[in-house]
């Protein structure tokens, strides 16, 4: 009779096994299939030819089971398959080759890393905990910006310096670039409770940090030094030897900056002005600028300065600061001394707007245009064809001084002040090393602090010409005043001082955000009338002061009762782990699987649990607060519903967000998946270089986004990109892409950006395509379907799970938008390219709103929910799944 696994073919390929194979297989089938029935053990005898193997079994005759013989050939053939292997593996038999090499020595480097790693941070944590009890660590965190490498490497000797100086105490220095990511992470180390020791604070900043208490008081320090100082104590901080302005700069008394308690002192400072081109004044036959010129005079050289075959008279900057400079200089303001009422729109500070937008606006070449993306700021007057660039501090001069002098082929520049209007004005700007609030060593941080900031440390600082050191010995010194480098007029920047003031800022950054938002719509790129603009301005500043989250005075998160829920949940959680236990399979082989499979999944869930799901919760709960996340979670307040009814009833900007969102997905999800699909389709097309081609189309997704933004910047430009140009050949007037065409050519440019980056939603597509059986293709073929026919009845359909797949993801990336609109636009004009997350970064970590940023998240993440089942809700009657055909 012959064997029914032979005869039904499922060993097939098989051979006899022999001694010592047989009795191994014999032991391990007898081992797991303790309960097989005859006709399972028949069947290992018939294919290994032993009528003993089936005797091993233990089993007595009995009729065969079919679903359990059935499931028995399947793991018994598998068992063969093992057994009948010869004893060396074929892994073993496999040569060496390159990539065989390569995948091994991949394999080995990654695990070394992996392992390095652990093994590093392991033996910091020790070393730190053994090292805390024999000195002290001070962290001090700055930024380099225009100064580099070197102003890097002159705090860096400065700290070593110190520490040689101080034995048991040992400074770690943070640099996180420039100033932007500087204040990202120390709002970050703030929140969590690690905030740096030391760190710099620009002046701007300090009615914020104060308010929210994480700075210092450094009032004490100061009266013990004074004190010190009358003892005779020559070393003693000296607050009168420093520029009255840079120090009154740090002092807060909660409602304003200039008086009140002490928060720093200042490293450096700055007065702004112009830097000219002398080559170009030359060239004009006009006079350099005098430290005492005017306004009238400045306009005039510009003027002069245009006729020149391509020049440009002046770049001049509209930062909010320097436009409140320029009001003071005509003897206005933008907002009175208290910093509660807006006075932009008296009739001195229109009068003087509409003069400064008129220069630009009005008249060919005497300013820079506003419209450009590519070459803005500073960076103009590098090229030599611009005669004036401003008002600019010192901070300009390190990267100035590498412009080649004209006997290299160069020019030759010098600085002056800022002209003089109807009154002679300038301003201070400035940064101090201040305390962390919570810091553990006060002592040890404010001898750092003296260190930092005393006459050899701001002379080192002084030759970088990166700024004016704050104590006036240093400043009139040499190392200041020094005439072997440009620039000549190094004594310009002080005789501003006089007349120079420190601007003041209201507590809340929003205030100067609007400002400058509405004011480069009116003086920079001329969307709007300055009319409009003020009011603009006044309209949002309006909207958001009357904005107050949990009324006058919000009850503080009882953060008791939210642990409890916490704890809560988290013994739900192990009775649920409990439960799974005790409902366990009961045989044996099941249980370990089972153990095996929880196992494999508990570092996903547990990282899930740690990393995603308590976040989320948190974020939740803090939506319903007015948290700054600048500081710990103790100082929130409960505001119940206010952020959502704020953010869904009055908040503008975020509706103009959402708007801005929308019309991006309704063009890039949809047009970008044709092209994604048919880029695909191209792709499976069996040509000689194809890899190439689908390397090439890949190859945009992978690269660097802030990169890939500052080109795309260059091919949009109004003035001279790439877009424009090629539509001008064909006599259209290219539009004013990120201008005053922003609301209708905004979005639909950041859609032409994420059309170059298909590549992959396409490999996915091809992917999905190369699954597709060729046998449906053929009996078309046959039928005589055409190929566009073919790809409707058969791609189409057969693809859809795919497409339906890459909707999603595409539909959630379109609510994601962030780096282009960063890099490119920064959400100008007018909001009028500011996506959703941008807006929601803005508000987290540049307004320090996290509790209202917070609830936008929230709010995202129900949109994408409700697109997300509409999606799959519809998508029931067109997705063929072969699976579940019936």
């Amino acid at each position: 009779m012959p064997s029914p696994m032979r005869s039904s073919g499922v060993a097939s390929g098989f051979q006899p096994l022999k001694s010592p194979a047989k009795n191994t297989f014999v032991s391990a089938c007898s081992a797991r299939y303790a309960n097989v029935t005859l006709a399972e053990c028949s069947l290992i005898g018939a294919t290994s030819t032993d009528d003993t193997m089936a005797r091993d079994c233990g089993r007595t005759p009995q009729a065969p089971n079919t679903a359990r013989y059935n499931n028995a050939m399947i793991s018994i053939q598998r068992m063969l398959h093992l057994y009948s292997r010869p004893v060396t593996s074929e892994s073993a038999k496999q040569p060496w080759t390159v990539s065989r090499a390569c995948r091994v020595a991949l394999i080995t480097v990654t695990s070394l890393l992996i392992h390095a790693a652990f093994a590093r941070v392991i033996y910091r944590t020790f070393t730190a905990a053994t090292s805390a009890r024999d000195e002290i660590e001070l962290t001090v965190m700055h930024w380099s910006g225009e100064g580099g490498q070197e102003e890097d490497r002159i705090v860096e000797d400065s700290l070593h310096a110190f520490e040689a100086a101080n034995p048991g105490v040992r400074v770690k220095r943070l640099n996180p670039g420039d100033a932007g990511s500087f204040y990202t992470k120390l709002q970050t180390m703030m929140a969590a409770g690690e905030a740096p020791d030391v760190f710099y604070v620009g002046y701007e900043r300090v009615a914020n940090f104060a308010s929210l208490e994480l700075l210092l008081p450094i009032d004490t320090f100061v009266a013990r030094e004074t004190e010190a100082r009358n003892r005779g104590d020559a070393n003693a901080l000296d607050l009168t030897a420093f520029y009255a302005q840079t120090v009154d700069a740090f002092r807060f008394n909660g409602t304003r900056v200039g008086e009140g308690v002490l928060y720093g002192i200042p490293k450096d400072f700055t007065t702004v002005g112009f830097y000219y081109n002398k080559d170009l004044f030359t060239q004009a036959g006009i006079a350099f600028p005098t430290n005492a010129w005017t306004w009238d005079d400045y306009i005039s050289s510009a003027r002069a300065l245009a006729k020149l075959p391509g020049v440009t008279g002046s770049e001049f900057v509209t930062w909010p600061v320097m436009v409140r400079t320029y009001l003071r200089s005509e003897a206005s303001e933008a907002i009175d001394d208290d910093l509660s009422v807006v006075r932009v729109a008296q009739p001195t500070s229109v009068a003087a707007l509409e003069r400064l937008r008129a220069w630009r606006h009005d008249e060919e070449n005497t300013l820079t245009s506003g419209k450009s993306k590519i070459a803005t700021g500073a960076s103009v007057f590098l090229g030599g064809k611009v005669g004036m660039a401003g008002p600019f501090g010192r901070w300009v001069v390190p990267s100035y001084r590498n412009i080649p002098t004209t006997a290299n082929g160069g020019f030759d520049w010098d600085f002056a002040p800022l002209p003089r209007g109807a009154s002679e004005a300038n301003c201070v700007l400035t940064v101090s090393w201040s305390i962390a609030k919570h810091t553990k060593y006060p002592e040890e941080s404010w001898k750092l602090v003296k260190w930092l900031t005393d006459a050899k440390s701001q002379a080192a600082s002084a030759r970088l010409g990166l700024a004016i050191p704050t104590l006036k010995t240093v400043a009139e010194s040499a190392a200041f005043l020094d005439a072997t480098l440009p620039p000549a007029n190094n004594q310009g920047y002080l005789d501003a001082i006089p007349e120079a003031v420190v601007i003041g800022w209201p507590s809340d950054p929003t205030f100067e955000q609007i400002l400058g938002s509405t004011m480069d719509q009116g003086l920079k790129t001329g969307d709007l009338t300055i009319q409009q603009a003020i009011t603009e301005f006044e309209r949002k500043w309006d909207a958001h002061v009357s904005f107050v989250p949990g009324g006058v005075a919000p009850m503080p998160v009882r953060w008791d009762i939210f642990s409890i829920i916490g704890f809560v949940l988290l013994g739900a959680l192990l009775i649920a782990c409990a439960l799974l236990v005790v409902r366990a399979p009961s045989g044996r082989a099941a249980r370990s699987e089972e153990r095996a499979g929880f196992a494999l999944a508990s570092p996903w869930v547990i990282g899930f649990l740690v990393f995603m799901a308590f976040p989320i919760l948190l974020s939740l709960v803090l939506s319903m607060t007015n948290w700054k996340g600048s500081g710990p979670l103790s100082g929130a307040d409960w505001v119940g519903s206010d952020n959502y009814t704020q953010l869904l009833l009055r908040d503008g900007r975020f509706h103009t967000a959402c708007k801005v969102t929308a019309y991006y997905a309704l063009l890039a999800v949809p047009i970008g998946q044709v092209l994604a699909l048919l880029a695909a389709v191209v792709m499976t097309q069996k040509i000689r270089g194809i890899a190439l081609f689908r390397a090439a189309w890949y190859l945009p997704s992978v690269l660097a986004g802030v990169g890939v933004s500052i080109l795309w910047r260059w091919i949009f430009d109004s003035e001279g990109g790439l877009i424009n140009r090629t539509l001008e050949l064909v006599g259209i007037a290219g539009p004013e892409w990120f201008g005053k065409d922003a609301a209708l050519f905004g979005p639909p440019a950041f859609a032409i950006m994420s059309f170059w980056l298909v590549g992959g939603s396409m490999m996915v597509y091809l992917a999905g395509l190369q699954q597709i059986p060729r046998e449906l293709y053929e009996a078309a073929e046959i039928d005589g379907a055409s190929s566009v026919r073919r790809f409707f009845r058969i791609t189409l359909p057969m693809l859809s799970p795919v497409i339906l797949f890459n909707a999603i993801m595409a539909v959630i990336g379109s609510f994601q938008v962030f780096t282009q609109a960063f890099v490119m636009t920064g959400g100008e004009p007018g909001d009028l390219t500011r996506f959703y997350v941008l807006y929601l970064f803005n508000k987290a970590f540049e307004l320090y709103d996290m509790g209202y940023a917070s609830a936008m998240a929230w709010i995202l993440l129900v949109i994408v929910l409700i697109f997300t089942a509409i999606i799959l809700r519809t998508s029931a009657r067109v997705v063929y799944y072969e699976s579940l055909r019936k």
